[in-house]
């Protein structure tokens, strides 16, 4: 038994948790950078710390678990998931303006939606698994739209739109690898362009100015400052950036949010280009990474979970950056990784255990 675990640990994905480990640091040390000197913040690189370590004890945990007993329990977390996302209606705390976090006691805070991200990626790969042979009837995708729709109503209530549109975009990735049909794809691409108005008038009005903001700048200029700010901060980095705990932009705070939302544009005011290259470059290798794995898993229950979180990072990643450089309108998406966020963390080392155990378990001893 004990040979068969040393086999086991043998086939852990080196490049993948180096890759992690390497832009949890990274985020640290910006966290530490962003917010230095701050009378409300001087703990916040302590506390992601702690995450981190967390984290790394999640990660080794789930690891360590056969991936296939949480498709056992899929449908026990999909029902616990939505009962504490109903539950944050009635006793969840309130902060800017959204009701996402059960306070314990005041010692930390829990974001359900955070668990919903990481839940989804569990209970739509069940899903899929135990009917891929199926989805040539199109009612099983329309079910598969409940399924998962459901989760992402109760998130965008809170309001939480952008971790509702990782829910949507988790299910979609996993329903394309599971053999969807072109013709339920069509069929889904029209009725989901025809329900955008629909989803216009759910958003709460702060969203649809986002939205409005970025497609017009003119009409409210004071609206678009963090986004000036963010691209004064890229563009004043230059190749090579100012300096660790330089920049301008950075130390003296004109650039809002710059530990979580715009820590990509605080790197790249500190670090240059080169820094945020280095980001990306990092973020591809974990993506590869993962993707890897999925090819070599044993049965689709494993592939879908590696191809869920691939696709989480990604889409993370591509909206956090594209709303630092102005491409895209700003969301509230972290940068994986390395903005901070304890919940954000957690959940993204459990799904990187997740991914591992999926490695660990790719061949039968």
């Amino acid at each position: 038994m004990t040979f068969t675990r040393r086999r086991l640990w043998k086939n852990l994905d080196w490049g993948l948790i180096v890759a992690v480990a390497l832009l949890v640091t990274f985020g640290v040390a910006m966290i530490r950078s962003s917010t230095f000197d701050h009378p409300n913040l001087s703990d916040t690189p302590g506390k992601q710390i702690q995450y981190a370590v967390a984290g790394t004890a999640l990660f080794f945990l789930v690891s360590s678990i056969d991936y296939r007993y949480w498709q056992s329990l899929s449908s026990v977390l999909y029902f616990v998931s939505i009962l504490l996302l109903t539950g944050l209606f009635i006793s969840g705390v309130v902060a800017g303006g959204a009701q996402r976090w059960f306070d314990f006691f005041g010692l930390f805070f829990v974001q359900p939606s955070e668990l919903a991200k990481i839940g989804s990626i569990i209970w739509v790969s069940s899903f899929f698994a135990h009917r891929r042979e199926k989805l040539y009837q199109f009612k099983w995708v329309i079910v598969s739209i409940v399924h998962a729709g459901i989760p992402a109503a109760l998130v965008m209530a809170q309001p939480n739109l952008s971790s509702a549109v990782m829910i949507i975009i988790v299910w979609a990735s996993i329903l394309w690898a599971s053999g969807l049909r072109w013709q339920h794809l069509a069929l889904l691409s029209g009725t989901g362009f025809v329900s955008l108005p629909v989803l216009w008038l759910l958003m709460q009005e702060y969203q649809r100015d986002r939205i409005a903001n970025f497609l017009n700048p003119a009409a409210d200029p004071g609206a678009q400052y963090n986004i000036r700010q963010a691209l004064i901060s890229i563009g004043s980095g230059g190749w090579f950036g100012q300096g660790y705990n330089q920049a301008s932009q950075v130390q003296l705070r004109f650039l809002k949010v710059r530990h979580t939302d715009f820590i990509f544009s605080a790197t790249a005011a500190e670090l240059g280009l080169i820094g945020a290259l280095a980001i990306m470059i990092l973020l591809t290798v974990v993506i590869i990474r993962i993707l890897r794995i999925a090819t070599i898993a044993s049965e689709p229950f494993g592939a879908y979970l590696c191809y869920g979180m691939a696709t989480m990072i990604f889409a993370q990643a591509f909206f956090n950056i594209g709303m630092n450089i102005n491409l895209l309108p700003v969301i509230g998406l972290p940068l994986p990784f390395v903005s901070y966020g304890g919940s954000a963390l957690l959940t993204l080392c459990t799904g990187i255990g997740l991914v591992q155990s999926v490695a660990l378990r790719h061949r039968k001893y």
